[in-house]
């Protein structure tokens, strides 16, 4: 790791302010990113988020016009294959009035190359960010079973200064107690808080970042590490309870289902994590059905996604 000081142009008492926020798919990243936005609402601050998929799914789940906001799409801002991407607009939020910048990260995203990213910002801006350093959210229903499996959760634990053991409700305390003994093994230095829905003291955690160290080390993420995607468009109104069973059937070959579909009960937004599916009222109108699926297995995931998909809804017109 990098000490801060190292970074060439930075002031620990000046600059606009950078905080990351990292955490695996579904662990609930949109959900702090919303409160954060209520707790910062007066102050300037600018939101860099990053999202699988051709168009941002999360981004209308926190539109608003009292922040500047930059979405990325198709992969990790940490990957190869977007980190020009990311360092162009890293720069452009230096050149605007901001006080801090708040970067959401995609579910696998490894944080390994931070230094190496703000290092470069620096040389093409003139400019440097007050790194604060990054806060890490963990899926407390899931993580035993992704920690051993997804590697750059275990990098995002590393390099975070703040690890949110988020769904506490959902676990027993014994298990809470050996999840939070697996954090302290990968990261004895961060601040652990155990919530649910996020629930934590934002502002207080802010304050209490120091980002002395950063990543400056290559990431492991590439085309070919990195889970699998595939979306799924149609703009046909779909029978609301045969999507629900489809949706019933699918979530179990994917890691995360996120987006928004048309049903003849209404427009709902889907969130899935694993086998665990939620569908809520959405009551903003949407051009098309679009759901984004996430896996590890991409051929496997796209073969039972169309199996499936025709099973409840036959030959109904798709795009994927």
């Amino acid at each position: 790791m990098c000490p801060l000081n190292n970074l060439p142009g930075n002031n620990q008492q000046k600059g606009m302010k950078l905080i990351l926020l990292t955490g695996f798919l579904g662990s609930g990243k949109t959900t702090l990113l919303k409160r954060l936005l209520k707790e910062y609402d007066d102050t300037r601050i600018g939101v860099l988020m990053n999202e699988f998929g051709e168009n941002s799914i999360d981004g209308k789940l926190i539109q608003t016009e009292d922040f500047d906001l930059i979405e990325l799409t198709n992969g990790s801002i940490f990957c190869a294959c977007l980190k020009e991407n990311f360092i162009k607009g890293l720069a452009e939020f230096l050149n605007r009035d901001l006080e801090i910048v708040f970067v959401e990260s995609s579910g696998v995203a490894d944080p390994s190359n931070m230094g190496v990213i703000l290092k470069t910002v620096t040389k093409i801006s003139g400019a440097a960010y007050h790194y604060m350093g990054s806060i890490c959210i963990v899926d407390g229903f899931y993580f035993l079973k992704q920690f051993e499996v997804i590697p750059a959760l275990e990098k995002q634990l590393y390099y975070a200064n703040t690890v949110i053991i988020n769904k506490a409700d959902l676990q027993t305390p014994k298990t809470l107690v050996e999840i939070e003994a697996k954090i302290r093994k990968t990261n004895p230095d961060a601040t652990i808080r155990q919530t649910s829905f996020c629930m934590v003291p934002i502002r207080e955690m802010v304050v209490g970042m120091n980002g002395l160290q950063m990543a400056i080390r290559p990431s492991k993420n590439t085309w070919e590490s990195r889970p699998k995607t595939s979306v799924l468009k149609t703009k046909v109104i779909l029978d609301f309870e045969k999507f629900r069973d489809f949706l019933q059937e699918i979530k179990f070959s994917t890691h995360r289902i996120k987006g928004f579909v048309q049903t003849t009960q209404g427009v709902f937004e889907i969130s899935c994590v694993n086998d665990y599916a939620v569908i809520n009222p959405w009551h903003q109108p949407i051009e098309e059905t679009e759901l984004v699926f996430i896996s590890s297995v991409g051929i496997k995931m796209t073969s039972d996604l169309l199996r499936s998909w025709k099973y409840f809804f036959g030959e109904i017109a798709i795009e994927i």
